[in-house]
């Protein structure tokens, strides 16, 4: 007669598989990467090809996604363009010697979303704001970290931007 935990490890890889095709069933998706709507081929990103701003980070993801961006203005059904962009920051809090330990980062942009069809083109500003922690004084890595921040921050700008207008366009 097997033992108990024989007869679990047997019972292990049929319990597992039962709950796996349960929550497929029921329409539980792990988190992941969206796919971006068909809603958005046609689009054209004004100074897309620009690396380091929204227009770039935005063009990437949605090439990345599959989405058929259209190569000129003209043959374009919607335009996108990043009116402005600005990063500002400000320090929150100081330790005793004057050294900053709060930087709070801000990304703003003014974006414009235009149709080929004639429609009133919709202009929005976004915002999104983070803190920074700095224990220490390496100069380099307080610089290297807001680097990176800035990027994330316009990585995130761009994922919302997208979400917004495929939330438009439906």
């Amino acid at each position: 007669m097997p033992s108990s935990l024989q007869r679990w490890r047997l019972l292990a890889p049929w319990l597992a598989g039962s709950l796996l095709l349960l929550l497929s069933g029921c329409g539980f998706h792990l988190k992941g990467y969206a796919q971006p709507s068909a809603a958005l081929n046609g689009l054209y990103i004004v100074a897309g090809d620009q690396i380091d701003t929204v227009a770039g980070v935005l063009q990437r993801e949605l090439l990345g996604g599959g989405v058929i961006l259209s190569p000129d203005r003209e043959s374009a059904k919607y335009v996108f363009q990043v009116l402005e962009e600005k990063f500002s920051s400000r320090v929150l809090s100081v330790d005793a010697n004057g050294k900053a330990l709060d930087n709070e980062l801000r990304l703003r942009a003014r974006v414009r979303l235009t149709a080929r069809s004639g429609m009133e083109p919709h202009e929005e500003p976004l915002e999104l704001v983070r803190q920074l922690s700095f224990s220490g004084s390496d100069e380099l890595g307080q610089r290297n970290e807001t680097a990176l921040m800035m990027d994330d921050m316009r990585r995130d700008l761009a994922a919302q931007i997208i979400r917004r207008m495929e939330a438009g366009l439906r």
